[in-house]
């Protein structure tokens, strides 16, 4: 499914490196982790600027709606996402891009990793992000955990 070291060797930050290390280890053998596996509890210290987004399907279609966002992400990105889909929030290449993104992770199953600038205003806000995917049933991904680190 994926390969701890590869993925590993792409992270630099401490905050995407534990969660991502979290989230392997909550994995059953050869599937992917659910929802229903995370306990924040667990995790706490990353929950300022962690958000989840579920995958909302309809007609073949795959559609990405933020279930919630940490304060830190709402802070930094000058709203807050919670409860909204991408296209209410972007537009354009940005949102292009993201949709083309997270359903490319929707599809393998594999975790993300990038940097990525968003439009706040007249300035760009540049962040690394780390998305991770899940399953209820352990195969078919039906949220995402979204942990950006901002670099400004």
């Amino acid at each position: 499914m994926h390969n701890l070291d590869q993925v590993l060797s792409k992270l630099h930050h401490p905050n995407h490196i534990r969660l991502y290390q979290y989230w392997s280890s909550k994995s059953p053998p050869g599937r992917l982790p659910g929802r229903q596996n995370l306990d924040p509890l667990e995790i706490p210290d990353l929950l300022f600027n962690l958000a989840l987004i579920d995958i909302v399907r309809a007609n073949g279609e795959c559609r990405f709606r933020y279930r919630l966002a940490g304060t830190g992400i709402a802070f930094r990105a000058e709203r807050d996402p919670t409860g909204k889909f991408f296209e209410e929030l972007y537009d354009g290449e940005y949102l292009q891009k993201a949709n083309s993104t997270y359903q490319s992770i929707v599809q393998t199953g594999l975790p993300f990793m990038s940097r990525r600038q968003f439009p706040v205003g007249e300035e760009y806000l540049s962040y690394d992000r780390l998305i991770l995917p899940l399953a209820s049933d352990g195969e078919t991904v039906d949220m995402l955990v979204f942990l950006p680190v901002f670099l400004n």
